[in-house]
């Protein structure tokens, strides 16, 4: 049994704080050594809310999922929900539902049974657990499968299972470990559509753990970006998407990352040219920043423009190398005077008569450009 003020159904006060991580950190041993993996992590996460956690491999996702669901404990910190410590709880006893990247279904239980299997225990009848299990099936589309084993489905059909165990449980906290990996498309927007709507009626709080920036955005009420086991950036998705605090967290919350020009403090630029009037601002934003270091302009690859700009721009030339269909529209890769290479989405009609091999002149307005002080990573100059 749970203990005292641990129980899943919603046993803190419905009023009391959500999930609260407070300098979290955690180390693994590598024999005498002891490796961080995590370094005084915090955030909270209100009741209610979906937050996407994302960073590259290794940055401490899947460990800080285990930490929160009880797992593995950590080095030191405070994990608490709703006003309640997690600190002495079992992971039964948290009130947590949680999938793992595998899926890791019960190959020799049908699909009624693996999700039967993942409800707490209430003292329901028969006849009322099944109706339960039946009636979230059936929210996902998978009641039909009721009886197949986990062997006789697809990708997409396991992880709606997978998720159907999450939710049976009725947990405050849910957490999804990359639920959308190895999925096609179709099943992708699905499974995604389904964790929403899932998430939004029970009211769970959720964590989703997800490489892909377009999954994230598309579902998250808030970004937790994760790099080298810290926090880097934790706010609302839009927020965050638009105006990253610095570069590193820009390549990581857009699928098509974000390209850098370098301007010298003195307002040099080798790669491109720009305007005095940028240049003369670029210097008064470094001056507020109390930084004297090189200007790192970041471009987003589908603002980046052919052709002679209408409005102030950073201007510069690249070696068109290749044009790569993408919808409606085309990806140039160009290679930039400086050795980089430049990717720019255009619309498919601007690039059709622009020859291999050829200099193309490619522009960014100056209103879309983001700027950072240097060095790398960098932090946004307000």
């Amino acid at each position: 049994m749970p203990r005292s003020g641990a129980a899943f159904a919603g046993s803190p006060d419905a009023t009391a704080p959500g999930l609260s991580v407070r300098g979290v950190s955690f180390e693994r041993r590598d024999g005498t050594r002891a490796v961080p993996v995590l370094q005084q992590v915090s955030f909270e996460i209100p009741r209610g809310r979906l937050v996407a956690l994302v960073g590259p491999s290794g940055a401490g996702k899947s460990t800080l999922l285990s930490l929160l669901a009880g797992f593995e404990r950590p080095t030191s910190g405070s994990i608490a929900f709703g006003g309640v410590d997690w600190a002495p709880l079992s992971p039964c006893e948290r009130a947590v539902g949680m999938s793992f990247d595998d899926a890791a279904l019960h190959e020799h239980l049908s699909v009624a049974m693996n999700v039967d299997s993942a409800a707490l225990p209430r003292g329901e009848p028969a006849d009322r657990r099944r109706d339960r299990v039946t009636s979230l099936l059936r929210s996902l589309g998978i009641a039909h499968l009721a009886d197949r084993r986990p062997a006789a489905l697809s990708a997409g059909e396991r992880r709606r299972v997978a998720i159907a165990r999450v939710f049976i449980r009725s947990p405050q906290l849910v957490l999804l470990d990359e639920p959308f990996a190895n999925l096609d498309r179709a099943n992708r927007f699905t499974v995604r559509q389904m964790v929403r709507e899932l998430q939004r009626s029970t009211n769970a709080t959720t964590i989703v753990v997800t490489h892909d920036p377009t999954d994230a955005l598309a579902i998250a009420d808030d970004l937790l970006v994760l790099v080298r086991g810290e926090v880097r950036a934790f706010g609302p998705a839009g927020a965050i998407a638009d105006r990253p605090p610095d570069l590193e967290v820009a390549q990581l919350v857009d699928d098509l990352g974000m390209h850098v020009l370098e301007i010298a403090a003195n307002g040099v630029c080798t790669d491109a040219r720009i305007s005095e009037k940028l240049v003369l601002e670029l210097a008064e934003r470094r001056a507020r920043a109390r930084v004297e270091t090189p200007t790192l302009v970041g471009m987003r690859p589908w603002q980046i423009r052919v052709g002679a700009p209408t409005e102030p721009s950073i201007e510069l030339d690249a070696k068109l190398l290749a044009c790569e269909p993408a919808g409606l529209f085309a990806d140039l890769i160009a290679l930039r005077s400086d050795g980089r290479t430049l990717r720019a989405r255009v619309p498919r009609v601007n690039a059709q008569e622009l020859p291999i091999g050829s200099r193309v002149a490619f522009h960014i307005h100056e209103r879309e450009a983001q700027f950072f002080a240097g060095p790398w990573p960098g932090r946004q100059l307000d």
